[in-house]
């Protein structure tokens, strides 16, 4: 059956209870058309549920089509524009079946980011114009920032917001450092400190603001006439998110702006992301699309296709593809472990289901001390999860004992897609499943493309066991430093053992580089890297940064290397 979203209209000031209405009536086989237009969406009549969504904020989530327990379910927007207003999450799809959303796009009617223009800029200095129309922002009484809304009447009180500057032509720039601006007391900022420089505020005039700080010595250059962004809304509310899903396909999906990622899917088998594009309102002036991620996959199974989007001007990545270690905190039994989550943006997600394979891994040798299948697994609050084995599992012998679900490991085919401007990275894969990047352009400001694993900070697995990077162009890659290929995994264990082989295979092959110096691939701990057939163009018009060797390539501690001349015109 086919319904039609303007035979449950009744408000066109706040569409969202149609909306959820729409969604409700949908049975499984049935299409909901938009028919194009402009739909103004706001939180109140909006379906609420609680949700915990790795890498995001959990809590409760007000959400305007909530595509719940459907199977063989089309939203098909026709050109729609949906405009969002305050804190709403657009599109949640979870123990679905069979999904497909297409032709419409995500904005905001405020967008829940800062803008400034930079007006005057020196060593300790540098004072940001807010334009009172689309962007406010004023110093509270205890020195923060205060970013507003007269409009929607809602207030951000923040000590700090991440922050990075674009310079007039709309691209990030690659001469002033991403970093938080931060006006509290002083404190730990954990692992993330380096990125944070104490500023003093001070108001100058309505929306006209003066940050005092010693930007000479942090690195960061200012410049006037350039804009300095900021994202100061956490990452409670994506723009679509996948939950425990299967078969999904987002097709001709425009986001102009979400404030925080862009789509995020977890413990999902199989998703499809075509013609999705990532992009700003130029014609509304503004610098940034998505708050954060363009798009990321965690937990997932079965394949994640990513063929010709864009991805362009958001606060992060273009996409994360990678699983969760989990801290292995005690043995309840000889076959139940008591686990504990890594970093606080995983609580709450349960990606373990019954017959997975699980290794236990001591992160102080990467040494794998078990292998096991799930009998059960089950979440103890938001905290834990209980895992039930099907064999004895030794006890821990020092703290840095994880468990890596390794039937989470989907295998990753990204081809005719553009990613860059961006902070800092293309596209993160770290999966166990076979991995092609072909016939892509990266100009990302650090790495285009990141083969990691990390057994601290985030606890993001797994290992990249086969990887072809192919027919890419590098064009103007990592502009504001690193190299455009990065494979380095972060492991506790190269301490006392230099020589770990973590990843597998990768092949570089037929790839195009243009950078003002090489800095074309570092990597580490790899069991085999081959590459051949690539080309390198020297531009001395782009950034100059830094050159990774003579010939731009610099490994370490890696198994067979096999490298062909790359060839220079």
């Amino acid at each position: 059956m086919i319904l039609h979203i303007k035979d449950y209209i009744k408000d066109e000031k706040n569409a969202t209870p149609a909306f959820v209405e729409a969604i409700g009536a949908m049975n499984d086989g049935d299409t909901l058309c938009l028919d194009g237009g402009e739909f103004n969406l706001r939180p109140e009549g909006a379906f609420i549920k609680t949700y915990y969504m790795s890498n995001n904020d959990g809590g409760v989530k007000p959400i305007v089509m909530p595509i719940i327990g459907k199977k063989n379910v089309t939203v098909d927007g026709g050109g729609a524009t949906l405009v969002f207003n305050d804190e709403t999450l657009p599109v949640v799809i979870d123990n679905s079946e069979n999904v497909c959303l297409k032709n419409f796009s995500i904005d905001y009617a405020v967008p829940m980011y800062a803008q400034a223009e930079i007006v005057e800029a020196s060593d300790n200095r540098t004072v940001l114009r807010f334009d009172g129309k689309q962007f406010f922002c004023r110093v509270d009484r205890d020195g923060w920032w205060c970013f507003y809304s007269p409009k929607d009447g809602w207030e951000y009180h923040r000590t700090d917001a991440l922050s990075l500057q674009f310079d007039p032509d709309g691209k990030p720039s690659s001469h002033s450092r991403p970093y938080f601006p931060y006006s509290g007391e002083p404190k730990d900022h954990g692992f993330l400190g380096g990125m944070f420089l104490d500023v003093r505020l001070e108001q100058l005039g309505e929306n006209l603001i003066a940050m005092n700080a010693d930007f000479k010595n942090f690195h960061t250059n200012h410049k006037v006439g350039s804009s300095f962004i900021m994202t100061y809304a956490g990452r409670e509310f994506p723009g679509i998110f996948v939950n425990d899903s299967k078969d999904v396909n987002i097709e001709e999906i425009t986001l102009y702006q979400t404030i925080s990622m862009g789509i995020i899917a977890q413990t999902t088998e199989n998703i499809r992301l075509h013609k999705v594009v990532a992009v700003p309102r130029k014609d509304l002036g503004r610098m940034l699309s998505t708050g954060a991620d363009s798009t990321h996959f965690v937990n997932c199974r079965g394949k994640v296709e990513i063929s010709y989007c864009s991805f362009t001007n958001m606060m992060d990545d273009a996409g994360n593809v990678h699983g969760n270690y989990h801290r292995y905190l005690k043995r309840e039994k000889a076959d139940t472990l008591l686990l504990g989550f890594g970093h606080y943006q995983q609580k709450g997600v349960l990606t373990y289901k019954v017959g997975d394979v699980v290794d236990v891994i001591d992160s102080e040798t990467n040494d794998i001390v078990s292998e096991a299948k799930v009998v059960s697994a089950e979440l103890i609050g938001i905290d834990n999860i209980r895992l039930v084995l099907d064999k004895e599992i030794p006890e821990p012998t020092n703290e840095y004992w994880v468990t890596e679900n390794i039937s989470t490991a989907p295998e990753v085919h990204i081809h005719h897609t553009v990613s860059g401007f961006n902070r800092p990275r293309g596209f993160l894969l770290s999966t166990r499943g076979k991995v092609l990047v072909e016939n892509c352009k990266f100009t990302n400001m650090n790495q285009g493309i990141q083969l990691s694993g990390e057994l601290c900070d985030w606890y993001e697995s797994g290992a990249a066991l086969d990887v072809t990077i192919r027919d890419n162009d590098f064009d103007n890659s990592a502009y504001a430093g690193g190299v455009a290929i990065y494979s380095c995994p972060r492991l506790r264990a190269v301490k006392t053992n230099k020589d770990i082989i973590y990843s597998g295979k990768l092949l570089i092959e037929g790839n195009r580089f243009t950078q003002a110096e090489k800095r074309i691939l570092q990597a580490s701990h790899a069991a085999e890297i081959v590459m051949r057939n690539n080309t390198f163009k020297k531009d001395a018009t782009l950034p100059s940064q830094w050159q990774a060797s003579e010939s731009g390539i610099a490994y370490e501690h890696c198994g067979k290397v096999s490298i062909e001349g790359i060839e220079e015109y």
